[in-house]
C-alpha cells in the first residue's frame, strides 16, 4: 500500500474536473499559466492520454492541497498524477501545445515539480513534432508518433529525490533544425512501472509556460567590400557575418557574379575569373532561423598580371644587317620602337628601346620593355694601291686603317698580294674590341709584264773581234752579262757565257730573256763535230728529256743542268765513249721553268735552254 498522504493527494487529484479552453494565437509568443485548463483546447492544446490501460485520470486543474501554483491562483496549473493508469503500469500522458513556426533560437520555458512526500518517483518529457498542425502521438504508452526529437527529459531513471520539490524553471532552446518549420510541442508524463500499484509516478504539476519565438537580430555581412581581381588568376576572398545562430549560408540573390568566379555556401569565393569588367551582385547570409542580412558588392576584375617578357636583347654594330626580333614571351605578338619594321630592327638607327605587345585572350594589352645597344662600327679606310707588273713577286699590302686589321681578295695570303693574279679588288677588314667590324675596298692594278725572248747566240772564238748582240725582242731593251758593253760581247775569254736581253715596256713593266754564248779557244782540237750532233727533245718538256750526240774526236765529256739561279741540279760524265750515245734525263720532280743544260769537252762548252711544264 503507497502513503496515505501522497494518496490523498491522488485522489484530490483525481477528483477534479478538467475543462480545456483556447488561450492564445500559434505563431506569436505564448505564455500559458494554466489559469482555467478548461480553454486549453479551444486555445489549440490538445491532450490524450496513452496510458495502457487509461485510468481515472488524465491532465487536471492543479490541487492547492497538494502544493499552489507558481503564480496566480493557488490552483493556476496543471497537474497528472499515479491514477492515469491502472495497477501497476506504463503512464504515457500527453499534453500538446498549439502549432508553432518553429525556428532555431526559440526558447520554451516552464515550471514543475512534485510534491514534497516524494515517495514515489515521476518523470517529465518535452518532445518535438516538425509535421506541421499534426498532434499526432502514436497509440500505446510506447509510441511517440510525430513527437520522435525528444527536447528534455526530467528524471529519465525514475530516481527518488530527483524531479524537483519546489517550483523549478527549465528553458529550453530549439536548435538542429534546417530551417524554419511549422510543428507542435508536448509535455509527456511518462513514468514505467507506474499506476496505484506501481512502484514509481505521484503526482507533478506544470505552470507558467512560455513560448518565445526567435526573433532576428540583425546580419551584417563583411566584409564592406571586396577586393579586385585579375582575369585568370585565382579569385579568393572570404565573406564572414554577424548576428546569424548556428551556421550561416551565403548565397547570391541579386545580380551576378563575374564568370568563372563561384560563391560557396559557406561564404567563399573562388575561382578563376574569365573577363574583365565590374560586376554587382548582393550577398545575402541566412540563418538556420530563416533570419537573414545583404550586403550588395561591386566586383572588379581587372586585367591579368602583366604576364609579357622580354628577354635580352643582342648587343650589334651599327653596321650589322637588320635582325629578326623573337625575344618577346609569350608568343604572338609585336614588336615596336625607332628603327623596327615588320618585327625586324635596322641597326643603323643606334641604341633603342623596344616594346613587345600583346592582347591576351581577355582583350587586355600586355607589355614588355626592353633595350637594343647598338655599338658604333669603326670607319675603316684604305688608301690607293701602288700598280704592279705581273711578273713582280709578293707584294706586302699597306695603307689600312686603324691598323691591325687584315686583307683580303684574290691573290693575297698573309698580307702579301701575288700580282700574277692579275688586276684584283683588294678588300681591307678591321674588327674593333666591340667585336663591330668594318671594311675598305680599294682595285689594285696589275699590268701584264712584257713576254721577252732572246735568240740562241752563236759560239764565237777567243780572241775574236767584238760582236754586236742581236735578236732580242721587242726591239729597243739592252744587253748585260760578263763580257758585254753597250750592246757588244767580247769574246776575250774562253767560257761559257750566259747573255741577258732585258726590255721594259710604257708600263715600267719589265722582261728578260739568257741565252748562253760560247767561247772557244779554236787553235786546240776541234770539237766541231760534237757540238754539231749534241741534240735533245722534247723542248718544252713534261719532265722526260731525250738526250743524243756521237762522240769522234774527244775523250772526255760532261753533261750537267742548272737552273736560272746557277745552281746545278743534274750532272753526268762520260769517259772514252765512242760511238752514238741516246739516253733520257727525268726533270718531272722539279717546278716549271727554265733550265739550261750545258756539254762540255775538253775544249768545247755548249749550252743549252731547256723548258719545263
Amino acid at each position: 500500500m503507497k502513503n496515505l498522504y501522497p494518496n490523498l493527494f491522488k485522489l484530490v487529484a483525481l477528483g477534479l474536473g478538467i475543462i480545456l479552453m483556447p488561450t492564445r494565437s500559434s505563431y506569436a509568443q505564448l505564455t500559458e499559466n494554466f489559469d482555467n485548463i478548461t480553454t486549453l483546447t479551444g486555445a489549440g492544446w490538445v491532450m490524450q492520454n496513452n496510458s495502457v490501460p487509461v485510468g481515472s485520470t488524465g491532465w487536471f486543474q492543479g490541487n492547492p492541497t497538494a502544493f499552489n501554483a507558481f503564480n496566480g491562483a493557488t490552483n493556476s496549473y496543471i497537474g497528472a498524477n499515479f491514477n492515469n493508469t491502472t495497477g501497476a503500469n506504463t503512464i504515457s500522458n500527453w499534453l500538446v501545445t498549439p502549432n508553432f513556426n518553429l525556428k532555431n533560437g526559440d526558447v520554451i520555458t516552464f515550471y514543475t515539480r512534485a510534491s514534497t512526500d516524494n515517495m514515489w518517483a515521476d518523470r517529465l518529457q518535452v518532445r518535438m513534432s516538425t509535421n506541421g498542425a499534426s498532434s499526432n502521438v502514436g497509440t500505446g504508452s510506447a509510441a511517440v508518433g510525430d513527437f520522435t526529437n525528444l527536447l528534455l527529459d526530467i528524471n529519465p531513471t525514475l530516481a527518488l529525490s530527483t524531479y524537483p520539490l519546489v517550483w523549478t524553471q527549465y528553458t529550453i532552446v530549439i536548435s538542429g533544425l534546417s530551417a524554419p518549420t511549422s510543428g507542435r510541442l508536448a509535455f509527456r508524463y511518462f513514468v514505467t512501472d507506474g499506476g496505484p500499484s506501481g512502484t514509481n509516478s505521484d503526482y507533478i504539476g506544470i505552470d507558467n509556460f512560455i513560448y518565445t519565438p526567435y526573433v532576428c537580430p540583425p546580419l551584417s555581412v563583411t566584409p564592406a567590400s571586396l577586393p579586385n581581381g585579375n582575369a585568370g588568376t585565382a579569385y579568393t576572398q572570404s565573406l564572414s557575418q554577424t548576428g546569424a545562430l548556428g551556421t550561416p549560408t551565403y548565397t547570391v540573390t541579386a545580380g551576378s557574379l563575374p564568370p568563372g568566379v563561384v560563391l560557396s555556401p559557406a561564404g567563399a569565393f573562388s575561382g578563376s575569373p574569365s573577363a574583365t569588367g565590374t560586376y554587382s551582385f548582393t550577398v545575402t547570409v541566412s540563418d538556420a532561423s530563416g533570419c537573414t542580412g545583404s550586403t550588395v558588392y561591386s566586383l572588379t576584375i581587372d586585367c591579368p598580371v602583366n604576364g609579357a617578357t622580354l628577354s635580352t636583347l643582342p648587343t650589334l654594330c651599327s653596321n650589322s644587317s637588320p635582325i629578326l626580333l623573337s625575344q618577346g614571351s609569350p608568343s604572338g605578338g609585336s614588336y615596336s620602337g625607332t628603327g623596327v619594321s615588320a618585327g625586324m630592327f635596322d641597326p643603323s638607327f643606334g641604341t633603342q628601346s623596344i616594346t613587345y605587345s600583346l592582347t591576351d585572350v581577355y582583350g587586355c594589352l600586355q607589355v614588355a620593355n626592353g633595350t637594343v645597344t647598338v655599338n658604333t662600327a669603326p670607319t675603316v679606310t684604305l688608301g690607293a694601291l701602288s700598280t704592279l707588273c705581273s711578273n713582280a713577286g709578293s707584294t706586302a699590302l699597306t695603307g689600312g686603317s686603324p691598323t691591325g686589321g687584315t686583307y683580303s681578295g684574290t691573290g693575297v695570303s698573309a698580307g702579301m698580294f701575288d700580282p700574277s693574279f692579275g688586276s684584283q679588288s683588294i678588300t681591307y677588314t678591321f674588327t674593333d674590341g666591340n667585336g663591330c667590324a668594318n671594311s675598305a675596298v680599294q682595285p689594285i692594278t696589275v699590268n701584264t709584264a712584257p713576254t721577252v725572248s732572246l735568240a740562241p747566240l752563236a759560239n764565237v772564238c777567243q780572241g775574236a773581234a767584238a760582236i754586236t748582240l742581236t735578236g732580242g725582242t721587242p726591239s729597243g731593251g739592252t744587253y748585260s752579262g760578263t763580257g758585254v758593253t753597250a750592246g757588244s760581247f767580247n769574246p776575250s775569254t774562253v767560257g761559257n757565257f750566259p747573255i741577258t736581253y732585258s726590255f721594259t715596256d710604257g708600263n715600267g713593266c719589265s722582261g728578260s730573256d739568257i741565252e748562253n754564248i760560247n767561247v772557244a779557244n779554236c787553235l786546240g782540237i776541234d770539237g766541231k763535230d760534237l757540238l754539231s750532233s749534241f741534240n735533245f727533245f722534247p723542248n718544252p718538256s713534261e719532265g722526260i728529256v731525250y738526250i743524243t750526240f756521237t762522240q769522234v774526236e774527244v775523250s772526255d765529256i760532261t753533261f750537267k743542268i742548272y737552273n736560272t739561279e746557277g745552281r746545278l741540279i743534274y750532272n753526268e760524265n762520260f769517259t772514252n765513249y765512242n760511238g752514238t750515245y741516246t739516253g733520257t734525263v727525268d726533270l718531272s720532280d722539279f717546278q716549271a721553268g727554265i733550265y739550261f743544260i750545258e756539254i762540255q769537252s775538253q775544249q768545247n762548252v755548249l749550252t743549252k735552254k731547256l723548258v719545263l711544264q
